[in-house]
């Protein structure tokens, strides 16, 4: 027998070896996303009681990317008033970098904001966000979150694939909640909505947002 014909009898007798592809990458806790939408904002001063005061046309978008686990936010809000005699015009920027891992997410950076007749016309504030998974239910923990509308806040999730119902407490005295709404595998709907008193100062402010992207 020739040593070619060993050498095929050899090889076709061999045993397959069966490659397999590595893992796929532990999914993050948040993924990339842009929302767009429209809020209708009051807010006033007063000594006493809860009213509702100088409403606001409020467009607002955000965006959030990955890059491996770091992770950057960012948004913009421009504040509308719809009466002559109410607040001026405002516009918030916030930028917010960290990192995400599977069950956690922490983001800090800083809010810009701007408001035509106030004084100082231009302040900066620190905003922070921590996001907790805990498997059918989620925390978030948030400073000066929200645009830095919010002063702080701790809010808990119920979800259910990309459908998600949150409730928190915002200090000292509020209410804050949500609801995401899949309409496809990439698109849906945010309801969102707060309200509180911190010392003389009162805000409210209902919005509805359409998501493009992934979720939280």
């Amino acid at each position: 027998m020739s040593p070619l014909l060993v050498a095929v009898l050899l090889a076709a007798e061999a045993p397959a070896v069966e490659v397999t592809a590595p893992p796929p990458t532990s999914e993050r806790l948040v993924a990339p996303e842009v929302t767009a939408g429209f809020g209708f904002l009051g807010s006033s001063y007063a000594s006493s009681g809860f009213r509702l005061g100088d409403p606001q046309l409020a467009p607002l978008v955000t965006a959030r990317y990955l890059f491996g686990g770091f992770t950057t936010d960012a948004g913009v809000l421009l504040s509308l008033p719809l009466t002559p005699d109410g607040v001026g015009l405002a516009f918030t920027g916030s930028l917010r970098v960290g990192w995400t891992w599977r069950k956690w997410s922490l983001v800090g950076g800083a809010v810009m904001q701007w408001a035509s007749g106030a004084t100082p016309a231009l302040q900066w504030l620190p905003t922070l966000k921590l996001s907790a998974d805990f498997g059918s239910f989620g925390m978030t923990l948030g400073v000066l979150d929200e645009l830095a509308l919010l002063p702080a806040h701790l809010s808990f999730d119920l979800k259910q694939g990309r459908r998600r119902v949150s409730v928190g407490w915002v200090v000292p005295i509020g209410l804050v909640a949500g609801a995401d709404l899949p309409l496809t595998e990439r698109v849906g709907l945010r309801f969102h909505a707060f309200a509180f008193k911190a010392f003389q100062a009162e805000m409210a402010m209902v919005t509805v947002s359409g998501t493009f992207g992934g979720g939280r």
